[in-house]
């Protein structure tokens, strides 16, 4: 990419200070705002790494920094976190890349103070999503299977198209000298042309996994992205941290739960399955869970809406009232497609509705 310096170092200073706005408190705030900062670092090196690399390791003072790290810099320098655990590993990890990483950020010790717990409410999505993933888990193991699609970002986005509702081709895809477990949040709105870019980055995920959570869920964000860009240019997307992660989150796993019908209905059984298992890796990877993740032990609030928030969508509640109608319409006519043909997943949306307080709705969701 080839970005204007002040637009790059602009764009960074945006972002860094979006990731601030967390709604969360006290030592969740500042995991949460350390791990925002290191979706920035991944911004800012797709933006600077012309000038990293013509000239690798030329910086040895903290001080000096190629454009957009020089804007997270000073945005992390006016916010200062003292300490941010694993996400501050991270993000050192990822600034190092242009440099030195500056005194004042934060360190890699455990955020400081107690963080709250899983909610009862969370526990019981858990529940009903991993009944419905195992469902989903016997149904696929009974359709055909297919090969996995190429390692390919447009090949696996081409693929999932058919099962989004509101498929867009309307990104770039950037190629980054990192690994998925440095950038664990590919998708983003970069400047010049604001719009979507997805990073290609290699992961160890088996090609089935990757198939899914490119073509599926990360399209999904692209697709969100793109509806919002469409309503009003900006980067970065207020999509991309805090509340508005919330809403892009609870979105993508709502396009998951509709797609996985849909290739049900399509008998791609691999597909199926893979959705599946999704849905019980997330209920099972909450704080306190069976296989709870190490990203999520600091990070409740965000733990949480991968289970709750596409249950608010499908049952048309505040998260669905927050997306643009262009996309929450072509979801909600999708799902209800979903349900009349095939009865389980009526008997879900049912299920929802009564967990998250909704009116029952008529037979078809």
């Amino acid at each position: 990419m080839h970005v204007a310096a002040h637009t790059a170092h602009a764009w960074a200073v945006a972002a860094a200070n979006l990731a601030v706005r967390v709604p969360a408190e006290h030592a969740e705030a500042a995991a949460w705002t350390v791990r925002g900062w290191a979706d920035v670092a991944v911004g800012c090196l797709a933006l600077d790494r012309p000038v990293i690399a013509a000239a690798p390791g030329s910086r040895t003072d903290p001080g000096s920094s190629p454009a957009a790290f020089g804007g997270l810099d000073a945005a992390v320098r006016a916010a200062p976190v003292v300490s941010g655990g694993q996400h501050a590993a991270r993000l050192r990890r990822l600034r190092e890349l242009a440099g030195p990483v500056p005194p004042w950020y934060p360190d890699a010790r455990p955020v400081a103070g107690p963080i709250r717990r899983v909610r009862r409410l969370v526990w019981q999505a858990a529940d009903l999503l991993t009944r419905f993933g195992n469902e989903l888990m016997m149904a696929g193991a009974r359709l055909p299977w297919s090969a996995s699609c190429p390692l390919s970002s447009a090949r696996q986005l081409a693929w999932g198209a058919r099962y989004r509702p509101s498929p867009s081709d309307a990104y770039r895809t950037v190629r980054l000298p990192v690994d998925r477990f440095l950038a664990r949040r590919t998708w983003m709105c970069l400047p010049e042309r604001p719009g979507p870019a997805v990073a290609e980055v290699p992961s160890n995920a088996s090609p089935l996994a990757q198939q899914i959570w490119r073509g599926i869920h990360e399209g999904a964000h692209l697709d969100h992205l793109g509806a919002l860009a469409a309503l009003g240019p900006a980067a970065p997307s207020p999509a991309e941290f805090g509340a508005g992660l919330l809403i892009a989150e609870s979105y993508a796993m709502a396009v998951e739960i509709v797609a996985a019908i849909e290739c049900i209905l399509a008998e791609e059984g691999n597909a199926v399955w893979q959705l599946g298992a999704g849905l019980i890796e997330r209920a099972t990877r909450l704080p306190g869970g069976s296989d709870p993740a190490a990203e999520f032990t600091d990070l409740p609030t965000l733990a949480e809406v991968y289970l709750l928030g596409p249950l608010e969508v499908l049952t048309g509640g505040q998260a669905a009232r927050a997306l643009p109608e262009q996309i929450a319409g072509a979801l909600r006519s999708r799902w209800r497609s979903a349900c009349a043909a095939y009865p389980p997943a009526a008997a879900f949306g049912s299920a929802a509705a009564e967990l998250v307080g909704r009116p029952r709705r008529p037979p078809g969701c």
